[in-house]
């Protein structure tokens, strides 16, 4: 394999989409499908198990029915998370910034761009509000886009780590 980043130094970090929020959203969507699978059970067990009386056997089917119904509702939320995580995962899974010693590239859809830190023109961020447990709401800038001084555009994919990367990148380009 050919090596194109001969002249951006050493090499730094990789950063690629993660794709952890899926699988935890995955996890959870499996568990509340097991949930739905015992009270589907839990219903058949009552309705195959008759009665004479209507008040108790109304009462055998409401119960394992409430057990179906809760984790079904909850299992089409996360089931809705899912898809749209997984959406705006698959479209940029490809993507990799690679930060090197006297630049950066990036990779996506089959595209490769690379830029020296002293190429960049302009870098375009977005303020974003991160929340904290331990501390007040605050303000950050995050990388949307860098402007080179030729005029090309490099769109950095929003399923990347931009948090850590606005740090490296405005680290590195002092």
């Amino acid at each position: 394999m050919t090596d194109y980043h001969h002249d951006l130094g050493e090499l730094r970090s990789v950063h690629r989409p993660s794709s952890i929020r899926i699988w935890l959203i995955g996890l959870v969507a499996l568990a509340l499908l097991s949930f739905v699978i015992l009270g589907l059970l839990a219903l058949l067990n009552s309705l195959a198990s008759g009665s004479d009386n209507k008040e108790g056997s109304l009462n055998r089917v409401f119960g394992p029915l409430f057990c179906l119904g809760a984790p079904g509702l909850m299992l089409a939320l996360i089931w809705s998370f899912l898809v749209k995580d997984f959406r705006s995962w698959s479209a940029t899974r490809t993507a990799k910034l690679t930060i090197f010693q006297k630049g950066f590239a990036y990779e996506s859809e089959g595209r490769l761009e690379t830029c020296h830190w002293d190429e960049i023109k302009d870098i375009t961020y977005r303020r974003v509000e991160i929340k904290s447990k331990y501390s007040a709401p605050r303000k950050v800038n995050l990388i949307r886009s860098i402007v080179k001084r030729d005029g090309e555009m490099i769109s950095l994919a929003e399923t990347l780590n931009l948090t850590r990367i606005t740090k490296l990148i405005t680290a590195a380009r002092k």
